[in-house]
């Protein structure tokens, strides 16, 4: 036999084998990538932590997974448009996914894209309707599109399930306050600072609204 022909043999049993004959070059392993990027996270080392993500060998690069993480370390390198585009690649591969959906959610909020953020946390909302945080983005981007009466009901929506969520209960009395409804407003407002009387935006709604406390 040549030494040609022993070669390819070789190389031939390898791959059946799963041994990498010497010199040749390991096969990256994707769960080294990972774990590379959890560690450098892990010490605030962002760019490094996506660095590992935008190098994963062969499929692994555009899975589900990676994409949900690159969206989410694209979003705290304060990169929104591609941390849009990586959830939005997650969801088409995972389409029942909530926690893509949601992800997309803060880099829109955080480029101000309203009716972008109205139409993900609807889509949200189809395969989770109660979902809490898909609820509240929902009325926040309401709130801020200028929607007062669809925020207040999303709000109270919210508040129904979550009675003691100050955040949420300041959100509805806003809500209140700019769609004139002065006295439900005061009314939610009073309950906040029942409970937390130094809430800034408790108080600052309750004198916009003309009352005391």
């Amino acid at each position: 036999m040549s030494a040609k022909k022993w070669f390819a043999l070789m190389l031939l049993g390898c791959a059946f084998s799963g041994v990498v004959p010497a010199g040749a070059d390991p096969q990256p392993n994707p769960q080294e990538f990972f774990q590379r990027s959890y560690d450098a996270e892990a010490v605030g080392k962002l760019q490094d932590a996506l660095a590992p993500m935008d190098a994963l060998p062969g499929a692994a690069r555009n899975g589900y997974v990676a994409q949900v993480r690159r969206g989410w370390l694209l979003y705290k390198l304060g990169r929104h448009a591609e941390a849009v585009d990586a959830y939005a690649k997650a969801s088409a591969l995972e389409p029942r996914s909530v926690e893509s959906r949601l992800g997309i959610l803060a880099p829109q909020i955080a480029m101000r894209r309203w009716s972008d953020v109205e139409s993900a946390a609807r889509e949200t909302l189809k395969l989770d309707p109660n979902n809490y945080s898909a609820n509240a983005k929902l009325a926040y981007a309401y709130y801020n599109l200028g929607r007062f009466g669809e925020a207040a009901a999303v709000y109270k929506k919210i508040t129904d399930a979550y009675p003691a969520d100050v955040e949420i209960r300041s959100g509805l009395g806003w809500s209140y306050l700019k769609a004139s409804k002065a006295g439900d407003a005061i009314r939610e407002f009073r309950r906040i600072l029942e409970v937390a009387p130094k809430h800034a935006l408790a108080r600052e709604g309750l004198s916009a609204a003309g009352a005391s406390e």
